[in-house]
């Protein structure tokens, strides 16, 4: 008796899908309707005072930016892990590179503040936000980068000026 019911149905819900599909194709209706409002404006997050750059240059914040400019810098070695773990590759302060200090590497320009580094390429701009500092070490360009426990020991060679 059951099957009889279900075989019912099936006819029922098949028939009534096709004088569904019948009924779009001829009288031209769609299913999709427009967009009635604009998306909401994004919300400022955590980076709310970083400067965003327009189109089609090149912008980010993180610890891997320096990587992100060949031209300007070469990775030789990178090391991450827990900020205790990482003392002994952190250098001494007096290799530090004082804050307010410019560099030149390729046709970078790189501004060393307290707390980040901010690089400048023509009109690209890309930064290592705090904690971030900068030391001249006997291997090279050496940035120590620390954030949420963790600390990231990255080592670049510059390239020479461009004119």
């Amino acid at each position: 008796m059951w099957r009889y019911y279900l075989i019912a149905a099936l006819i029922v819900v098949a028939a009534g899908s096709v004088l569904f599909a019948h009924r779009l194709a001829t009288n031209g209706w769609k299913l999709n309707a427009p967009p009635a409002a604009s998306p909401p404006p994004p919300h400022p997050g955590p980076n709310a005072g970083f400067v965003t750059t327009p189109q089609p240059y090149f912008s980010g914040q993180g610890g891997w930016v320096l990587s992100a400019l060949p031209g300007c810098f070469e990775q030789l070695s990178s090391i991450e892990g827990p900020s205790l773990a990482l003392t002994f590759h952190v250098p001494p302060a007096r290799e530090r590179i004082i804050p307010g200090t410019s560099l030149h590497s390729g046709n970078c320009t790189v501004l060393v503040r307290d707390r980040d580094v901010w690089i400048y390429r023509g009109k690209d701009r890309v930064r290592v936000p705090p904690e971030a500092r900068l030391y001249d070490t006997k291997d090279g360009l050496t940035l120590v980068y620390e954030h949420a426990g963790r600390t990231e020991v990255r080592i670049y060679r510059t390239s020479a000026p461009s004119p």
